[in-house]
Formats: C-alpha cells, structure tokens, sequence
C-alpha cells in the first residue's frame, strides 16, 4: 500500500496534507460505507425482532415454572400414595417420580433453562429472517485491517521507527515540505499538540456518540448501580482514547492526520446513520425529547371519557 500511495502522490500531484484525507475519505467510502449501511439495516431488523424475543422469556419461564410445579405435586401425591398402600408397583411409581428432573428442579435452575431457550429460540428467529448476530462482526472484520494497514503505511512513509529524538528518514523527502499551516514538517510531531488534542475529542465524541445510540435502544430501563457489558466496553474506549492522544504526541503528523480524518469520517458517518436509519428510537429524541412527540399525540393513561 506504501508504493501505491506513493505511486498515487507522484500522478497526482496533490500535497499531502490534502492526499492523506482524501484516501481516508475514499476508503473508508468504497471499503467500509456500504458494509456501514448494511449493518445498520441489519441491526434494525434485529431491533424490530428483539421485542418479539423479549416477550418470549416471560412465557418460557412461566411454561417451565408450570411444568416444575405439576411435577412436584405428582411426585408429592406419588408419595402420599405409596405410603398408604405400600405395594411395590406404588414404591416403583414413587421413586420414578421423585427422580424426575423436574420435580427436583430449583428456582435458580429455571431461570437459566428459560434463558437458554430463548436464546436458543432468538438465534433461530435471527436465522430464519438472515440477521444472525455474528454478521454485525463483518464491518469491525473489514474496517480494523484497513486502519491497521493504512497507520502503518502511514508510519513507514513518514519514517517513525523509534520513540527517541532522532530525526524521521521518510521514504518521499516530500513530506518536509508539503504540510500546511503549523505543520509543514509532516515527519515530525505536532509541536502544538493540536492534532493530538483533535483526535482525542474526535474519538471521545465517536464514542459517547455510539455508546448513547445503544443506550437509547435498550428495551428496558438500565439499573442504577449495576454496570452491564456495555459500560464495560465503552470505559475501555475511553481508556483507548486517552491511550491513541498519549501516542499522537510523538507520532508523525502524517500519521495523526490519517487519525484524525478517520476518526472524523467515522462521527459523521454515525451521526448521518443514526439521523437517516434511526434504530428504534426518534433521532430528535436525541436532541429535544419534547420535539419528538406528534403534535396530534394524546394521553393513553389516566384518560377521562
């Protein structure tokens, strides 16, 4: 990718303070955008079946509650039965019954049974209508190669080999001078930090950006005080953020540049999703929860006739 890039730059002709977020753009539009916006229709369809699957749970649960209950009272009966009578044919009848899962199936065991059915029930439902979960993988699978493979050509193409004073050999001298503004030397660090600080800011807001929409999806109110698997995932983004500024202030302004235009392209992209192909939520209720309510709309509750 390093010659092509080169090979780009020399037909071209284009500086590359331009040529770097001009291929970001290009990219990110031809490699990631279409699988962008099939994802997105994917989830949607995942979010209109995820209320069908949430009613299943209470229902399996109660089926299987029932079958444990009849179970025990079979087994109770039995019981009470072969005590009374004491003939060999009851005790056999007795015993088979005691030794029935059901009948000595704990409340515990229930809800994980009931769990694993509808999981079991959601993953076919998703089959059936071709939005399986591990799909929602195919983006992140096309799109972490591509930022991998784009810094690193990035890298060499600007000579950042090593974290000392040393100064950068990059493969096209062109990179001394074709900067703008404060960075004319793309081979070096950005000694006013800006670009650190904007790619910070940037992939902060992509995060809190992404995690909110997850947040406004949920089917059922988060409880306080106890973190799921989505705090858990977006505190390690914000810990990667602060991790990618601490490496944007040595690193090339070649290669923070490539950051900060993929780190930009992403929040607009996400942004313009969530506004075009909303998940399950209104996309002004992000902004103004009142605008969002139908002008025509009326109070189903403590309604009087």
């Amino acid at each position: 990718m390093t010659e092509s890039l080169q090979a780009v730059h020399t037909f071209t002709g284009l500086p590359w303070w331009a040529l770097i977020p001009l291929t970001t753009v290009t990219l990110r539009t031809v490699w990631t955008l279409p699988l962008a916006v099939l994802q997105r229709k994917r989830i949607q369809k995942q979010s209109e079946l995820r209320p069908l699957v949430s009613a299943m749970s209470p229902v399996l649960k109660l089926n299987l509650a029932k079958k444990v209950q009849a179970a025990k009272r079979k087994a109770q009966k039995s019981l009470e039965t072969s005590s009374s009578n004491g003939s060999n044919s009851d005790s056999t009848e007795t015993f088979a019954a005691l030794q029935s899962p059901l009948a000595s199936m704990k409340y515990e065991e229930v809800l994980v049974l009931s769990t694993k059915e509808t999981r079991k029930r959601q993953k076919a439902l998703f089959k059936k209508n071709n939005v399986q979960l591990w799909k929602n993988m195919i983006l992140p699978a096309f799109q972490v190669p591509l930022w991998v493979s784009m810094s690193l050509t990035m890298r060499d193409l600007s000579g950042w080999t090593s974290w000392d004073s040393l100064p950068n050999k990059p493969l096209d001298e062109a990179l001394y001078s074709e900067g703008l503004f404060w960075f004319t030397d793309l081979t070096s660090f950005d000694q006013l930090h800006v670009f650190p600080l904007l790619v910070g800011i940037t992939a902060l807001c992509n995060v809190e950006w992404t995690f909110k929409t997850l947040e406004l999806s949920r089917l059922t109110m988060k409880k306080r005080l106890r973190p799921t698997l989505t705090d858990a995932i977006s505190n390690l983004s914000r810990m990667t953020v602060v991790f990618m500024m601490a490496i944007s202030l040595n690193a090339p302004s070649a290669l923070t540049l490539y950051w900060l235009s993929s780190q930009m392209y992403s929040l607009v992209q996400n942004v313009i999703l969530d506004l075009t192909l909303p998940i399950s939520f209104t996309p002004r209720k992000r902004f103004n929860y009142k605008e969002s309510k139908s002008a025509n709309a009326r109070p189903v509750i403590n309604t009087h006739s």
